[in-house]
């Protein structure tokens, strides 16, 4: 993940340093790999090392945690929220299945058997089976495109006899449909960063985040920008226009000249003039419009990380269920 530093707030921009701030700490705890419980800097210290005014690093602390993404500890300052359900490594309900892993692979190879025939035969007995109970997930995402691709990720590791259906954060807000259809769900599936923001509109209702990374047709566009390219970055949201130039160095160190704006500026057509490349966040498609046949353009895309689809969605689903086979047992008594 890129560095916060004195460089990372531009206050030629005009979009005030604790916008900026909050759009750069967010992000991180977001997408980043910041450790859960990893102890933050002090506002004085944050203050100092960029530059900006305390009470600004105040603020969007507070601002952080009304969103559920830091905790303040009286006296020991700012943490990463801990995920109780990101527990030690031992604890992952497949890591309960090691040993019996290990006695199978002995017992194929004993009696000749290959890996990939052995893999073979488990996938055909997975796909014979059927849960008891089906759950029905739906995932809230910001901007229906994207989301269509992230719906397919959670898809591919729900069993067969599950469903899950995509909602945006705005027909949650404004649609009755989408708000009840949430509610009745097992579950509803969100980014980590909107979790919070998704609790406070259902209420009492099962909401698990997940966390983001940059995708991998995004990390290899920008790993073969020219390095004498003038880009242009674009951000939807003006709070995350901090983010993209560092967003881009991340993985593309060898670039210099990086512009940044946000789609509805009224300075964006003279960004993107000029620049060979432009790179664009997701909700900002309409930019590609305004770009030339001979520059090239393409969405900074993100895609969920598989480490959170195999070691928090999957535990949790099991316990979902398990919770529902026993409701319906009890019913059934």
């Amino acid at each position: 993940m890129f560095p916060i530093d004195a460089a990372s707030i531009d206050k030629s921009l005009p979009v005030p340093v604790g916008t900026q701030l909050h759009g750069l700490l967010s992000y991180s705890l977001a997408f980043g790999n910041i450790p859960y419980g990893t102890k933050l800097q002090s506002v004085r210290q944050l203050a100092g090392e960029l530059g900006i005014a305390p009470m600004t690093v105040s603020q969007v602390y507070q601002q952080l945690r009304d969103e559920g993404l830091i905790e303040m500890r009286p006296g020991l300052g700012a943490f990463t929220v801990g995920d109780p359900r990101k527990g030690a490594d031992q604890a992952q309900p497949i890591n309960a299945l090691r040993g019996d892993i290990e006695s199978i692979i002995s017992k194929a190879e004993a009696l000749g058997v290959s890996p990939m025939a052995l893999v073979s035969m488990i996938s055909a007995s997975a796909q014979m089976r059927r849960p008891a109970i089906g759950l029905h997930i739906v995932f809230v995402c910001i901007f229906e495109g994207p989301g269509r691709d992230y719906l397919e990720q959670v898809r591919a590791v729900l069993p067969v006899g599950d469903s899950i259906e995509l909602v945006t954060i705005d027909a949650l807000r404004a649609d009755e449909a989408s708000l009840a259809a949430c509610r009745a769900a097992d579950l509803v599936v969100t980014f980590s960063h909107r979790e919070a923001e998704v609790r406070s509109i259902l209420g009492p209702s099962e909401v698990m985040g997940l966390r983001m990374l940059p995708s991998q047709g995004t990390r290899r566009s920008l790993a073969g920008l020219d390095s004498r390219a003038k880009v242009a970055a674009v951000t939807h949201f003006q709070e995350y226009i901090a983010i993209m130039r560092p967003s881009v160095r991340e993985f593309a160190p060898h670039v210099s000249d990086i512009r940044v704006t946000w789609s509805s500026a009224p300075n964006l057509g003279e960004v993107i003039k000029g620049c060979d490349v432009v790179i664009y966040a997701s909700g900002a498609d309409h930019v590609e419009s305004l770009v030339g046949p001979d520059v090239q353009c393409f969405e900074y895309r993100h895609a969920l990380d598989p480490g959170g689809l195999d070691t928090v969605l999957t535990p949790r689903l099991v316990e979902l269920r398990q919770a529902k086979v026993r409701s319906t047992e009890l019913k059934i008594a």
